[in-house]
């Protein structure tokens, strides 16, 4: 049997910073756990906003993916067992990036529901200790419900970690890196190891492959 494939997206408009750390450190415990992972970042890509010409609910496909990168992100998500998502607070929001990619995944939805089944979680961070993190883990959340993914958190100590894997840039000595932030980091790695445990057990019992 092929092993499980999670993929992971990081939603910031910069490469390698402190989403893409986060989100390295979950997709080290996915690994760790088996899984074959990949981290794609969409700062590297072209990713057109939707001009809400509807071309998805009237044709099953969006009227923008031979101008962009979007069918290859697409590709990807219908490939993964597990998806994490991950992005930054822009004023207790997605970046304009991630909100770009959501928007067009629409297609997939219209078209039967395409990412059912697969396992989703979230990670998120911002600079402020009380900076958005949380909604914005929460909006990336919804996004999986709305495509009939199945949701996931971490499953650590329930007195002194949380489900998703949520970094503040402000810490009680003054400002770090998300891997300054211990917690974050060991709930990103539960988030990690979840969604591989998850992924596992479904497979056979919701989708091929």
């Amino acid at each position: 049997m092929s092993p499980i494939k999670i993929l992971g997206v990081s939603g910031s408009p910069r490469k390698g910073k402190n989403t893409g750390s986060l989100l390295q450190a979950a997709l080290d415990a996915a690994r760790e756990a088996g899984a074959e992972t990949e981290l794609l970042s969409l700062a590297s890509l072209t990713i057109l906003s939707c001009t809400g010409c509807n071309t998805c609910v009237k044709e099953k496909r969006c009227s923008q993916d031979g101008d962009d990168d979007m069918p290859t992100v697409k590709r990807k998500l219908e490939e993964a067992d597990g998806i994490i998502l991950a992005a930054p607070s822009y004023f207790g929001g997605v970046p304009g990036v991630m909100k770009n990619m959501m928007d067009r995944t629409r297609s997939l939805k219209m078209d039967g529901t395409r990412l059912k089944d697969r396992v989703c979680s979230a990670l998120s961070l911002s600079g402020l200790r009380h900076g958005g993190a949380e909604q914005v883990a929460e909006h990336l959340a919804r996004f999986g419900l709305m495509h009939g993914m199945v949701v996931v958190g971490g499953v650590g100590d329930p007195v002194s970690e949380g489900y998703f894997g949520i970094a503040s840039l402000q810490g009680d000595e003054g400002w770090r890196r998300a891997t300054g932030d211990a917690l974050a980091l060991t709930n990103a790695r539960g988030v990690g190891r979840r969604v591989v445990e998850v992924a596992g057990a479904l497979r056979g019992t919701t989708r091929a492959g």
